[in-house]
């Protein structure tokens, strides 16, 4: 036999694969971290890419720096102590700072969950605030991309004259890599400028890994131009969430050495097609719910044999995580009928996610284990649930009596698979 461990919220999954069938890992790079953290940022704050760093923000009366929610396990308290000191040396107080959650059109992140999201003597030091794309008054234009996309910005954003944004370099099923100028435009933007630009979704270059060429990520770098970035930092991170390493720089410049750096850790060669794939979206914060774990299981569909099987072990503590994509899973009774009905309405964000699943469903069965999956929340999203790794490992062997490999994907969301 053999053992299969996979993440699962903040613990694991284990069960176990007959001998006769040849598992093989699909997993980023084993690369180690640097030995300091904090050193690593410094040094990237100190050699910026492209522009000249911190020097740009010299002066600025207000400053904003926008990170991630608690979807993304960024390292910000040690980026932000970093940043702080280097912002307070060139004149810049902390009550002149402002952190915004780039939230886009998740849930705002609430004041209690700030000490977890920038570290608690940040959030003691610091003014925090999150995003919330529906507040009365949040939003304000900015014009138009030469793609069509309306730019709705948050003010608080848009009010400041110093612009940093904080972010994790990982694959992206839509943009290519995540990052960059994503933070500002889709954290701290409106649904109409999510809506139009994630609807580049239907265009094949939009997918897994693609930056240039790719019109979803293209858009996303314009827009960025247009409204203004003064400094990125970004940072590369290991299977073990530690620093491999941190750009900062130029929104494009910086981002593009990142995506690089990232490539050689996530995209990664696959021997073979299996014909069940077992795959976890990598544990908390990315199995939160379904919303994102449907990362994982998109990644494990590009390596499992058309009629295959993948097990989905995702945790989702909070469920669904959005009602819009339950709206979408429910326009149709096969996932085939889910996505024609997407593709003949008018885009609608919440709803992309149900197509994006559905493409997955078209590929492969699909098992999940999840203790905030119920029967009515499977039944729904069209997959079967089993109560642990095992029991769907049982399941799936039953109905693929020939098989005879299997992939195991232990951080799928982080993971691009290369056949």
């Amino acid at each position: 036999m053999t053992t299969i461990k996979i993440p699962y919220g903040q613990g694991y999954l284990t069960g176990e694969l007959p001998g006769n069938i040849k598992v093989q890992e699909a997993a980023p790079r084993e690369v180690a971290g640097v030995p300091d953290a904090a050193a690593e940022v410094r040094r990237a704050l100190e050699q910026p890419t492209g522009n000249r760093g911190l020097e740009e923000l010299r002066g600025a009366r207000r400053v904003v720096i926008v990170v991630s929610d608690l979807t993304r396990p960024v390292p910000n308290e040690i980026i932000l102590l970093v940043l702080l000191e280097k912002l307070n040396a060139i004149g810049i107080k902390d009550e002149q700072i402002t952190i915004l959650v780039g939230a886009g059109l998740h849930r705002p992140a609430p004041p209690e969950e700030f000490p977890q999201i920038v570290g608690t003597a940040i959030a003691a030091r610091v003014k925090v605030i999150s995003h919330d794309a529906y507040a009365p008054g949040i939003l304000q234009p900015v014009g138009v991309s030469s793609r069509g996309t309306p730019i709705w910005i948050n003010r608080h954003y848009l009010e400041a004259d110093g612009r940093i944004l904080i972010g994790m370099i990982d694959p992206h099923q839509i943009v290519g890599y995540s990052a960059g100028a994503k933070s500002l435009v889709i954290g701290c933007g409106g649904e109409a400028t999510i809506r139009a630009n994630h609807a580049h979704l239907v265009e094949p270059e939009a997918t897994l890994g693609r930056v240039e060429g790719n019109p979803a990520r293209e858009d996303i770098d314009e827009i960025g131009g247009l409204v203004g970035i003064n400094l990125i930092i970004n940072v590369v991170l290991n299977s073990h969430k530690g620093i491999v390493r941190a750009v900062a720089g130029h929104y494009l410049a910086a981002h593009r050495a990142g995506v690089a750096i990232a490539r050689q850790v996530c995209e990664v060669p696959v021997p073979e097609i299996a014909d069940l794939v077992i795959a976890s979206p990598g544990g908390f914060p990315k199995d939160i719910n379904l919303y994102q774990a449907q990362k994982g299981l998109a990644h494990a569909a590009r390596v499992v044999k058309e009629g295959g099987v993948i097990i989905l072990g995702a945790e989702c503590r909070e469920g669904a995580g959005e009602d819009r994509f339950l709206a979408g899973m429910q326009a149709g009774s096969t996932p085939e009928e889910v996505i024609a009905a997407f593709r003949k309405k008018e885009f609608q964000m919440g709803q992309h996610k149900a197509f994006l699943w559905c493409r997955s469903l078209v590929r492969a069965r699909v098992i999940v284990v999840g203790d905030g999956v119920d029967d009515e929340l499977a039944r729904v999203v069209m997959v079967r649930k089993a109560p642990s790794l095992q029991a769907a490992i049982e399941m799936a062997l039953q109905e693929l009596p020939g098989a005879k490999v299997a992939t195991v994907m232990p951080k799928a969301n982080s993971t691009i698979p290369e056949l």
